[in-house]
This record gives structure tokens, sequence and C-alpha cells, in this order.
């Protein structure tokens, strides 16, 4: 180990905030051993509780339960958004909210590029 003054005085300090941060730390995992006990007697509960032999029995009761069929369907708000691939835009020309800034600008400086090429060979055909 090091036997220099900076990093006996390093250790020191280090000792010194350990000691500090100590009852912080403590009751910190103590409240995370209470949540842990609290949820393994939950789910010993549950386990008592709900014995499926099967998924499909499970999804089955379920659904009889909330009075609808077993058929999953994910309930669909607003029309589904059609995106371009090649220029990453929606039909109204807008990005979609999850690209980033940077894929957004260099989708620009892309379709950009293709315009300027097409306008470049349409007037040597002319």
């Amino acid at each position: 180990m090091a036997k220099s003054l900076r990093s006996k005085f390093k250790r020191k300090v280090r000792a010194i905030a350990r000691t500090k941060k100590q009852p912080k730390t403590d009751a910190f995992l103590q409240k995370a051993i209470e949540k842990r006990d609290e949820y393994e007697k939950v789910e010993a509960g549950e386990d008592k509780i709900l014995r499926v032999t099967s998924k499909q029995s499970f999804f089955s009761e379920k659904a009889k339960a909330e009075g609808t069929d077993g058929g999953d369907k994910m309930d669909v708000t607003g029309e589904a958004a059609t995106i371009n691939t090649k220029p990453l835009r929606k039909k109204d020309g807008s990005f979609p909210s999850w690209l980033s800034g940077t894929q957004k600008k260099k989708a620009t400086k892309k379709s950009k590029a293709i315009k300027k090429s097409k306008n470049k060979s349409a007037k040597n055909f002319r």
C-alpha cells in the first residue's frame, strides 16, 4: 500500500466520511430488508391463493372474472402512425417523436442531397 503523506491523508478523509455516512446507510439497508421481508410474505400468501396449472387456464379465469373474451387486444385510441422509412417522416412531413435530434439532422441532410442530385440530373437531360 502507498505510504506517502497524500495517500495517508486521503485514507483518513475516507474513513471520516464512512463514519459520517454509516447511520444513513444502515437505515437504508434496514428499510430494504423490511421491504424484502414484506414482499416475501405477500408472495407466500399469493402462492397459496393462486395455484394455476397452466397459463391458458389463468387467462381464461381472468377473462371470465372481467367479463371479456380470451382475446388479448390492445386498446387503440388513434390512427396508426405511418412513417415513410426512407425520409423517416410522417404523412404530414413531421418527424416522429422518438427520433433524436442527430437522426433528424441526418435525415434532412440525406433528403436534401437526394433532391439536389435529382435536380442536377433533371437539368442534364434538358
